[in-house]
């Protein structure tokens, strides 16, 4: 009953197979269930996976089901048609007890499978600022920034070695920490982690940050690195963004307008579990009083 029923149509997400061409070489290389696990994920590209398998559920595409019937089934499709015919020969070279039932419930659960691992696989992205280059399609490090901090819910960690805002020239920075005073109002949980280093003229990151942040807004958790007395080359000099622990962006890229438009700087952005170990990291420094404190006056509680 439950493998003759009607699957709901879905569109399955691309998996940027090559086109079917699974004959040949590749039959001697592969059995029979390999295969049919490739052939899935290729019809699956093609969004046909629910036409197929409810043609086997009815018994409308069988193992010598013939050139006119494929053509039938696959709309006209050469890709389609192609993979039909690997199938049935992948179909032939399995078990003779397969019906076609029970190959549709191998077919989706192929594709499934990949997906549901898929999901659990981080994705990354490079992320750039630089000059354009033809025939590269990097994303721009400004638009990640922002991306990421207007679609934080929760939480967003800003860890960062310089912040440059109101002589930046250009307001970008400025725009940043309006974004993240947009979070805090919105009840996301924000902690920037900057180094303590004092400037030349007696400025920090800190001030910068204070003196730029809207005064309406409580200020976030500012925290840093007590570095030893008159070391002049240790420093913090980590620059990290990450929202609500799933999506984050380690760049080379300071919190200055150059560094977001005009210098070469490069980073990736990674979606999936390697965020949460980076909030996590920071989360056991803060823990064991490696990172402290930096000011707390009008700190959001």
């Amino acid at each position: 009953m439950f493998l003759s029923q009607r699957w709901p149509l879905v569109r399955w997400p691309s998996f940027r197979r090559k086109p079917c061409n699974l004959g040949g070489a590749m039959v001697s290389r592969l059995n029979s269930t390999q295969r049919l696990a490739e052939i899935a994920l290729v019809i699956a590209d093609t969004f046909s996976l629910d036409t197929i398998c409810n043609a086997l559920e009815t018994g409308r595409l069988t193992k010598e089901s013939t050139a006119a019937t494929r053509a039938v089934v696959a709309d006209g499709n050469a890709v389609v048609e192609n993979c039909l015919r690997a199938l049935q020969e992948a179909w032939a070279l399995a078990n003779s007890e397969v019906s076609g039932q029970v190959l549709s419930l191998v077919l989706r659960a192929s594709v499934g499978s990949v997906l549901a691992f898929r999901q659990q696989v981080p994705s990354t992205q490079v992320v750039w600022t630089g000059p354009k280059v033809e025939g590269s399609f990097l994303r721009a490090t400004r638009e990640v920034v922002r991306e990421i901090i207007r679609g934080a819910q929760t939480e967003l960690l800003v860890v960062g070695y310089w912040i440059a805002a109101r002589n930046d020239g250009e307001g970008i920075i400025e725009e940043v920490i309006n974004s993240l005073a947009d979070a805090v109002s919105r009840c996301v949980e924000v902690r920037v982690v900057v180094d303590e280093r004092v400037r030349l003229g007696g400025g920090d990151n800190r001030r910068v940050l204070v003196s730029t942040w809207p005064t309406a807004v409580p200020l976030p958790r500012i925290l840093t690195w007590r570095l030893p007395p008159g070391d002049q080359h240790l420093k913090l000099h980590a620059k990290v963004l990450v929202a609500d622990r799933r999506d984050a962006l380690v760049t080379s890229a300071n919190l200055t307008s150059f560094a977001m438009d005009k210098n070469m700087e490069m980073g990736v952005r990674i979606n999936g579990h390697p965020a949460g170990d980076i909030a996590k990291h920071f989360d056991l420094l803060e823990a064991r009083e490696i990172l402290e404190l930096y000011g707390d006056e009008r700190c959001a509680p």
